[in-house]
């Protein structure tokens, strides 16, 4: 019998048959029922209200969207949307879970997923480039004391310890003090390690979780502690090996970085502190930006966009991103060039762009600057890094964005857009293509161990060569020194002389031509013409005849110390806040998410409750699943750009919209405060990701493999399933000053 008509009468009857006799209630609420009807409406109540052993677990379906709900013996794991129906539902089955709860919550995910589905949320990672952890850590489970405040005692178990932190594993979860006191009673009985014993202070720095894990970081300053602790570490670390966890996280957050910065269409730029151009960082996506701004080389009119005058304007206000104007009339030698905020103020936005889209040549870029330092970087630079890198005072990220397109034509003569005329100005600035070069060595270098002295000045100086060559040699030096480079120095070979006479190895005349670690290491070449100096006669016969003692150095490929460090300082900052995602067998999915704090509102747009990456906020999956069959087609096209315009309704707040490129007319609409209110405008550029294209050269991969090969394993499999990276900017100014003029 279909009882639907009667889906209300029974859901009062299943709320009142908890405190009233089931028979009464039916005869008092349908008094004209036959027989047959009291029975099937009295059977379905008692259907309803049986308890239900079943347990709802949707994490295939919502992944760590999920939360746990325990109930009665059972644990559900579910969305907060269904957690928060079933807490309902636990009020008219008067608190238990039945078979009426259950199909109720089966109705509901039915509903939930007609809805577009989301993608997985993730935790915003910081671009990196080295290993992230400062100090070593060991994962070793040993008993240890907490002392606290109130002469208590409670024990514990370390799960990994480090000189100055420790993550503890308790038997139950407490509430602890802010600061308490650790002891570990049985390291202390060790040899050298006596001084464990006596408590030292540390600080809660993470509260408990459910599992009853605590971080505590040391507070009080002890040397022989801290040797203590060190010592150990070092000593357990062949049997227990480096955190391979620790190891993965960094080289897959420096790998998700170098994905970025080979992919992206955004354009690292150096200037130093007089707003001169220095230095461009440079990719393959970067062609099209350098061959717009060419006269001889590629990118050496960028002078002409960014002028020193602009450059210095903006470092007045570094956190303000903007957004940049240009184009150029055929056959001509000015350009014109204004940013949005003269275009504001001036009122002459739809004439620029009206202008720039008759000629053909309107370009429009976003940028971002920041200040920078020499010394906030960990890259270990030479001399000449340093002489090339000192004088930088300002990078800039020059990202090109899709014109404005216009609703309507407005009529405009060039001589009111004068004040924009920027005669052209060619600049050479050094580029520095992104990840390792070919070398340039025009000969062979050698390795050879063997004493020399260097005589520079009244100073006698011993070292013991590297490498070398005919032109050259590499020594490492027994003390650091300081030397204005380039000079002179008198170089002995005093090993080699002993056994070549004949050949006068001493004052040997040498050019020094860079100093690297630290002071540490000497690069020597050739004073003097070939034909009279000793040195390099010395040297060709000796690389002649022992061809097949001498091991070559390989020099395939090299990273200069100094492109290491724009690339490090390109990384502080990047353009925006980007996500990458992959494909596997079950979908698409988001694999990691490159946080920008100079853009906090933007990523705090871009972020669910729990601070997390949250994609789902301006695309769904089925969104996605259409963007990226575009983004597969072969038309050529490097990225694919999308609008994405969301908004609250001013009269309801439930009501709201999320429209991918929406027309004019529904752009008018969603602007108008009396419709739309907490508008955001986001330009989204999703770039195609090729791992055959990509060289994902980071500094602890080698160490990642040395330690675990099953997280390097898995590492790669991760980088396989990379398919594109979408780069997420705010540009809700622009479309209101679309609108306004």
């Amino acid at each position: 019998m279909d009882l639907s008509a009667y889906k209300t009468l029974i859901n009062k009857l299943v709320t009142l048959s908890y405190q009233y006799d089931l028979e009464h209630l039916v005869d008092d609420l349908v008094p004209d029922a036959n027989e047959e009807l009291r029975f099937q409406l009295q059977a379905e109540v008692r259907r309803l209200t049986t308890p239900c052993l079943r347990v709802l677990d949707l994490r295939s379906l919502f992944g760590a969207q999920c939360q746990l709900v325990r109930h009665q013996g059972l644990d559900h794991q579910m969305p907060a949307s269904l957690a928060a129906r079933f807490q309902r539902l636990l009020q008219h089955f008067n608190g238990e879970y039945t078979r009426g709860l259950y199909e109720a919550l089966l109705a509901e995910l039915a509903a939930l997923r007609k809805l577009p589905a989301q993608f997985n949320t993730c935790p915003w990672q910081l671009p990196a480039l080295g290993l992230q952890r400062k100090e070593s850590r060991l994962r070793f489970v040993t008993p240890l004391c907490l002392h606290l405040p109130n002469q208590q005692t409670l024990a514990g178990n370390s799960l990994d310890i480090s000189p100055t932190g420790l993550l503890v594993q308790l038997q139950a979860n407490l509430s602890l003090p802010s600061e308490l006191a650790v002891s570990f009673p049985d390291l202390s009985k060790q040899a050298g390690l006596a001084c464990l014993a006596q408590p030292k202070r540390y600080r809660v720095s993470q509260a408990q979780t459910e599992k009853g894990r605590v971080k505590l970081q040391r507070m009080e300053e002890d040397n022989e502690w801290h040797h203590a602790l060190s010592q150990f570490i070092e000593q357990q670390r062949p049997r227990y090996g480096l955190d391979a966890e620790d190891l993965y996280s960094s080289v897959k957050a420096q790998c998700w970085s170098q994905t970025m910065l080979e992919t992206s269409i955004s354009l690292a730029l150096f200037f130093n502190d007089c707003g001169e151009l220095q230095h461009l960082l440079t990719n393959r996506r970067n062609e099209k930006i350098l061959a717009t701004w060419q006269q001889q080389t590629p990118g050496d009119l960028l002078s002409t966009l960014l002028s020193p005058a602009r450059i210095l304007s903006m470092g007045q206000h570094p956190q303000t991103p903007g957004v940049l104007y240009s184009f150029r009339l055929p056959n001509q030698s000015q350009i014109f060039v204004a940013s949005q905020e003269q275009l504001d103020t001036d009122h002459t936005f739809s004439a620029f762009v009206q202008a720039g889209l008759a000629a053909n040549s309107l370009t429009c870029y976003y940028l971002s600057l920041r200040s920078l330092t020499v010394a906030d970087q960990d890259v270990v630079l030479d001399n000449q890094g340093l002489r090339q890198l000192q004088q930088l005072a300002w990078q800039l990220w020059l990202t090109p964005i899709p014109a404005p397109q216009l609703a309507q034509g407005v009529s405009c003569e060039l001589n009111q857009l004068s004040r924009y005329l920027v005669s052209l100005s060619s600049h050479k600035a050094i580029t520095a293509p992104l990840g390792r070069q070919g070398s340039k060595r025009q000969e062979a270098r050698f390795k050879l161990r063997s004493a020399i002295e260097l005589t520079i000045g009244n100073q006698v100086i011993s070292a013991v060569t590297e490498d070398l060559s005919a032109h050259g040699i590499k020594a490492v030096l027994n003390q650091a020194i300081r030397l204005d480079i380039p000079c002179m120095a008198q170089v002995s070979l005093t090993e080699l002389n002993k056994r070549s006479r004949q050949w006068k190895l001493k004052g040997l005349a040498y050019r020094v031509v860079n100093l690297s670690e630290h002071g540490t290491i000497v690069h020597l070449q050739i004073a003097g013409s070939e034909e009279s100096h000793n040195g390099f006669h010395f040297f060709n016969a000796l690389l002649a005849q022992n061809q097949d003692k001498l091991r070559a150095k390989p020099e395939t490929f090299h990273t200069s110390s100094w492109a290491n460090w724009l690339t490090q300082q390109a990384l502080q900052q990047p353009p925006s806040p980007s996500f990458l995602l992959a494909r596997n067998d079950g979908g698409f999915y988001v694999q990691g998410a490159l946080a920008c704090l100079e853009q906090p509102a933007l990523m705090a747009y871009l972020s669910n409750n729990y601070q997390q990456a949250h994609l789902s906020k301006l695309l769904s999956r089925q969104q996605w699943q259409s963007i990226y069959s575009q983004l597969l087609r072969p038309d050529g096209r490097s990225h694919h750009s999308y609008e994405i315009w969301t908004a609250n309704a001013a009269d309801n707040p439930q009501q709201s919209w999320l429209l991918l490129n929406p027309e004019p007319k529904r752009q008018a609409f969603l602007l108008d405060a009396r419709h739309s209110q907490q508008l955001s405008v986001t330009l989204v550029l999703i770039h195609r990701v090729q791992l055959r294209q990509l060289e994902c050269f980071v500094p602890q991969w080698n160490r990642l493999a040395q330690t675990s090969l099953h997280k390097t394993q898995q590492l790669e499999q991760q980088l396989a399933e990379l398919c594109a990276l979408s780069q997420v900017f705010d540009i809700t100014d622009i479309a209101r000053s679309r609108q306004r003029h």
